[in-house]
């Protein structure tokens, strides 16, 4: 999700910068054409670096599963007639030895892992959760039952597989599903494995945090529906903008704003409907206050959307060329970009403290608390500038400094633990 975060953040400054580069030139070839002549040729260097980069963000954030995919089909034909049968005979032997309790054949089996060609995600986290069980001395007996769910799962779509090759009927989506459950780690299958985990009455307080850590996975699925959200309400807004544009209706602020909210709100009853539907379907519980406290976290950033548009400063006229309208307008969708990815790695930073069930003061201080301090900050100058109608200095220096934090923060974020 961070990956993800810092590219859209990466792609929103890149551009500005390219803007606030090209009216520069712009103005130079007026007032200084020895200038504009060395500086000019740089700027299809740069559209075409960020093309480049965009193109590679798309392919990443939207088409990632097609990688996948086509790394999972070249492997299917061996995995059809070898791999499979062996890993599940791997996982029974594996299951004997926990229900024996026989140390050496379980490490055995942990070290003859790497040796396993099919070895879909819950597997991998299976394998890694009882390594660390070992190296902990902790018990782990009911990784039993996390190891026959691995040997159903395997086992049923090992049969889809086979099936769909016997031309036999077929679900809807196949690869693309049969993809999600060996790569993602919110698949159904991953949510079902940490289900597993943890006996209520002998792990109680990894049981607990085991709650939020299934819930940070459900959670993570709710991006899926953001797509459908984002175009029904564009199709919704542009119907009923219309319709108000046509009666002579001037579409205020609180109109735009509220399209943030619309969003949400398709998105949640999308989520919400397709997530009852699927814990009914393979009986999976739902923690319903984790899981609403995570969605009041989204809330607060479309609220955060919302606010920013409507608390958007009207910036004082110029003959400055930085002060331009496109720039203007420019400022005020990055500053909006900024502002909500800041809230969305606030709230990454908290989903991976559950993810990887580890606390780290460096983590908590850079990931959580500064972040949330400069939201903070940052809204409450925002809020001030629209009430300035004098000076533009008040904005300018808020969105230079949101604007510098981001630049920090993505060239640091190799050196930050995360």
């Amino acid at each position: 999700m961070k990956k993800i975060i810092f590219e859209i953040v990466f792609i929103t400054i890149m551009t500005f910068l390219y803007y606030i580069y090209s009216s520069w030139l712009d103005n130079s070839k007026d007032t200084d054409s020895t200038l504009y002549e060395i500086f000019s040729p740089f700027k299809l260097i740069i559209l075409g670096s960020i093309f480049t980069i965009v193109y590679g963000a798309i392919k990443t954030i939207l088409f990632y599963n097609l990688k996948n995919l086509s790394e999972y089909k070249k492997n299917l034909r061996n995995n059809i007639l070898f791999e499979f049968e062996s890993t599940l005979d791997y996982l029974d032997s594996l299951k004997n030895s926990l229900i024996e309790k026989n140390m050496n054949k379980i490490k055995w089996y942990v070290k003859y892992y790497s040796n396993i060609k099919y070895r879909p995600i819950y597997l991998n986290l299976l394998i890694d959760e009882l390594a660390s069980r070992m190296l902990s001395e902790h018990d782990y007996g009911d990784l039993v039952q996390s190891c026959n769910l691995a040997i159903e799962s395997i086992k049923e779509i090992f049969q889809k597989e086979k099936d769909r090759l016997g031309y036999k009927k077929s679900e809807n989506l196949f690869e693309l599903k049969r993809v999600n459950e060996y790569y993602n780690k919110n698949s159904w299958i991953v949510i079902k494995f940490y289900m597993t985990l943890f006996n209520k009455d002998i792990h109680s307080d990894e049981y607990e945090v085991n709650k939020w850590k299934i819930t940070s996975l459900y959670i993570l699925r709710f991006s899926y529906f953001l797509y459908p959200a984002f175009f029904i309400s564009l199709i919704l807004f542009i119907s009923i903008g219309a319709g108000l544009y046509s009666q002579d209706i001037v579409l205020s602020r609180y109109f735009y704003a509220s399209f943030a909210f619309c969003v949400f709100l398709v998105a949640s009853s999308l989520y919400l409907s397709n997530l009852i539907y699927n814990a009914r379907k393979r009986h999976i519980r739902i923690f319903w206050p984790h899981l609403m406290i995570y969605l009041g976290f989204i809330f607060l950033i479309f609220l955060d959307i919302f606010l920013n548009i409507i608390f958007s400063p009207i910036l004082k006229s110029s003959t400055e060329w930085y002060e331009s309208d496109l720039i203007t307008f420019l400022c005020y969708l990055v500053y909006i970009v900024l502002s909500t990815m800041l809230l969305s790695f606030v709230f990454s930073s908290i989903l991976e403290l559950f993810e990887y069930r580890t606390f780290s003061v460096l983590n908590l201080i850079f990931n959580i608390i500064i972040p949330i301090c400069l939201f903070i900050i940052s809204f409450t100058l925002n809020y001030f500038s629209a009430k300035n109608i004098e000076t533009n200095k008040l904005y300018l220096i808020n969105f230079s400094v949101i604007f510098v934090y981001w630049l920090f923060l993505m060239v640091s974020s190799r050196f930050i633990v995360k």
